[in-house]
């Protein structure tokens, strides 16, 4: 795989970092994008080899995005890997929802992703074996209170996934979706949490670099989907084959003064 090039979104810090360095050590050509130069500046001094690149934009602004991705087929003449990782977390109840924040988390998690694969296509098309890693969450395929915006919006990137995957068979181009579970990042703390309702505990969770193994193991060898807690995965099949029980088994788990519906 040595000399694969590979885009990260939200690059900057936490799953994206840990998945830059790790593509890095293996041999890939990297090119960071997040808001911060600065912030990129410093994963780009720490990373080995050469050849990567820095791009600054906000995924949020469209003519940023289409910039970036101009720069980058100005600099790489194709694209091996593309790590659809950047996302916003909102701790929030519906009730609680502002519509600044909802319309910022979207455009973040979700259609920076269809933007960005759009405009990779040409650059994936030129590359070799292409790949696409689409970081979603195991609340994309079950959602959950007090995060019902986030699962939402993660839950349209498994639905992207799905169908680009199919879309672009006919390209060559393998579309695959990643689901962490809990990772022992500064998430939680970036988010917005406008009633303090409680974060889970990250006492058992796994750091950021388990998540970037998992993009690695992705792009050596493509599957459609990959969860990394199959208890999440068994509960968003059970709700669908079973609503009453699923939820039953979800407000267990989260405990947090939640209660089961009794229709």
């Amino acid at each position: 795989m040595t000399g694969r090039r590979a885009l990260v979104t939200g690059a900057s810090s936490g799953i994206g970092e840990a998945t830059a360095r790790r593509l890095a050590a293996e041999g890939y050509r990297v090119a960071l994008l997040a808001r911060s130069a600065e912030k990129l500046d410093g994963v780009l001094s720490a990373l080995p080899g050469d050849g990567h690149l820095r791009l600054v934009c906000d995924l949020t602004d469209c003519s940023q995005v289409e910039a970036a991705f101009a720069e980058l087929e100005r600099s790489w003449s194709g694209l091996e890997l593309l790590v659809n990782n950047a996302g916003l977390g909102y701790r929030a109840r519906v009730a609680e929802l502002d519509s600044d924040l909802l319309e910022r988390l979207f455009r973040t998690n979700v259609l920076a992703v269809l933007h960005g694969s759009r405009l990779a296509l040409p650059l994936l098309r030129r590359g070799e074996r292409p790949v696409v890693v689409n970081v979603s969450s195991v609340v994309g395929r079950r959602g959950i209170p007090g995060q019902v915006a986030y699962a939402a919006s993660k839950a349209a990137v498994c639905s992207i996934g799905e169908g680009l995957r199919v879309e672009w068979a006919s390209e060559s181009i393998a579309v695959c979706t990643l689901n962490p579970a809990l990772t022992a990042t500064g998430f939680f703390e970036a988010q917005a949490n406008p009633s303090g309702l409680p974060d889970p505990s990250l006492e058992r969770a796994a750091g950021p670099e388990r998540v970037a193994e998992e993009v690695l193991a992705l792009d050596r060898d493509p599957r459609p989907e990959r969860s990394l807690r199959w208890k999440w995965r068994l509960l968003g099949a059970l709700s669908v084959l079973s609503p009453r029980l699923a939820d039953r088994l979800l407000v267990r788990h989260l405990g947090d003064g939640w209660s089961a519906p009794r229709w």
